[in-house]
């Protein structure tokens, strides 16, 4: 996934793209064909090519595009064994969370790996990700997904409930972690044990998508040496932006010889009146949009102010 090569190579992890929502993600293998209702497509004629290039299949009568994986790619394509943050929520929870090249980071619970991924591109190649997830079936099934996108390096998986006693704590974290993302049912359990691992100034975020879980976390925040607590909805709002035709009447005095028109694209007449027919650019909102998600709590640890 972090792989910078520009030509596809035995092995790699690419993306199938048919549209927007059809996509599916392939290991390369010399040996193996890819078949889909746009047709037949060798792997080892896929070998070699550019990223981003337009194929043809087997048999001519079909096309696609093989594209470079990203996390962006990975969380619309992955399996979805929980319920996932999108990129719209990642992007924001990176940003406040102040993560960068050389940060470490700490993340529970792990969940599909969405976050996990982006986490650790942004951290990469410097930094770390130390990610907890109580259920042992999806550590097993993080671990190769990482494995497998070449993030194997950056991220570490620990099997374990982080409002237990132990937490966060591993002989490989010393009170040096730069930010903490908690995605727990009640993540005010979890707030000592991050405190653990923290250093003074380190970010903390909590997702929840009960305002009731916003309080409590809130209240236990407060409570513990963090300040700059807020908590934001990160909603999308989509414009549908199309031409659209209208028609104008010609309403300047019809004894004075006029200019014609040069944007019109056709005439009318009404009751004797003459008009012309244009293209305006008209933008307004989706009647129909994705909502509430979740809240996010950011809140930054300073025990000595």
């Amino acid at each position: 996934m972090l792989n910078p090569s520009k030509i596809i190579k035995e092995g790699d992890r690419v993306v199938m793209y048919n549209g927007k929502d059809n996509m599916i993600v392939l290991t390369m293998d010399s040996t193996n064909v890819y078949n889909s209702k746009f047709g037949s497509y060798r792997h080892k004629n896929i070998i070699g090519k550019e990223y981003g290039s337009k194929l043809t299949s087997d048999n001519g009568n079909g096309f696609c595009h093989v594209i470079a994986m990203t996390p962006e790619l990975w969380s619309i394509t992955l399996d979805h064994r929980t319920q996932i943050l999108f990129n719209l929520d990642i992007s924001t929870i990176i940003f406040n969370l102040e993560l960068k090249n050389g940060s470490r980071a700490v993340e529970s619970g792990t969940g599909s790996g969405s976050l996990s991924s982006s986490i650790a591109r942004t951290v990469a190649p410097k930094g770390h990700l130390f990610t907890f997830e109580f259920h042992e079936e999806r550590v097993k099934h993080a671990r190769k997904d990482f494995k497998d996108n070449g993030l194997d390096k950056y991220i570490t998986v620990t099997h374990r409930d982080a409002c237990g006693k132990e937490g966060f704590l591993r002989e490989d974290i010393n009170n040096d972690i730069d930010a903490v993302f908690l995605d727990l049912p009640s993540p005010w359990d979890a707030i000592e044990n991050a405190i653990a691992v923290m250093h003074d100034g380190s970010m903390l975020c909590s997702f929840s998508p009960c305002i009731e879980q916003v309080q409590n976390t809130c209240l236990k925040l407060s409570s513990s040496k963090f300040q700059e607590i807020k908590t934001i909805e990160v909603l999308i709002r989509t414009f549908d932006t199309r031409l659209q035709e209208y028609e104008e009447l010609n309403l300047t005095n019809p004894y004075i010889e006029n200019e014609e028109n040069n944007d019109s694209k056709g005439k009318f007449e009404i009751g004797g009146v003459e008009g012309f027919k244009k293209e305006k650019l008209l933008s307004r909102p989706f009647t129909e949009a994705r909502g509430h998600t979740g809240y996010l709590t950011f809140a930054r640890y300073l025990p000595n102010a």
